[in-house]
């Protein structure tokens, strides 16, 4: 069971909400650290949980784009995450490695031509993460796109339709040097839908 999991994405210009439950049999402090796309830790607040109780921290606080990590001090914790735009809802779990959403190898099995997708790539760890982003068209399984990037330790990579192309009916493999969270972001309907998922580990 994870006593640290992580979420790629709190935005001001979207209605964050973040809930976190001690899943444990014992009470535990839980820590909640929010670090800009520097890597920076920008705002950070504590509580004490009893066994199974649920906490919504007010991680509206940050007023600019940030990661969130959220960290006990010996018992599991679980933790979701929704965020809000107009009709657009996205709904994401904690990610951790204990749960298989966080690696060095990440799949997402559909990119949708003529949709708007939107990825962002999390490092958690100390050191660089040097990650390699490959496109597959479905059809054929021929790459039609690749970017390389390296990701600083807390810092953040976002791809968008700019750099795969917006008509690709595709895959998506991450290849990383260090574990990564991948967390894809997936808009149709003129913008009104929105449909949210974590990467796949798969080694």
């Amino acid at each position: 069971m994870a006593t640290v999991i992580y979420f790629t994405q709190l935005d001001p210009t979207w209605h964050d909400w973040v809930q976190i439950v001690n899943v444990g049999n014992q009470p535990t402090e839980v820590t909640c650290i929010a670090r800009n796309a520097q890597g920076k830790v920008i705002w950070s607040v504590k509580n004490r949980l009893r066994p199974f109780q649920a906490w919504t921290p007010a991680v509206d606080q940050p007023k600019e784009s940030a990661s969130l990590e959220v960290r006990s001090d010996g018992q599991p914790i679980v933790g979701e995450r929704h965020c809000h735009s107009g009709t657009q809802v996205l709904d994401f779990p904690g990610a951790c490695e204990e749960r298989r959403t966080i690696g060095r190898r990440l799949f997402f099995p559909e990119l949708v031509a003529g949709a708007t997708d939107w990825f962002r790539f999390l490092n958690v760890s100390d050191v660089d993460a040097h990650v390699s982003f490959v496109v597959r068209r479905v059809s054929d399984a021929r790459v039609v796109a690749q970017r390389t990037h390296v990701i600083k330790p807390w810092h953040w990579w976002d791809v968008g339709d700019q750099h795969m192309g917006a008509a690709v009916q595709g895959t998506v493999e991450v290849v990383s040097t260090q574990p990564i969270l991948g967390e894809r972001h997936l808009h149709y309907k003129g913008g009104q839908t929105a449909v949210g998922q974590l990467g796949q580990v798969i080694d």
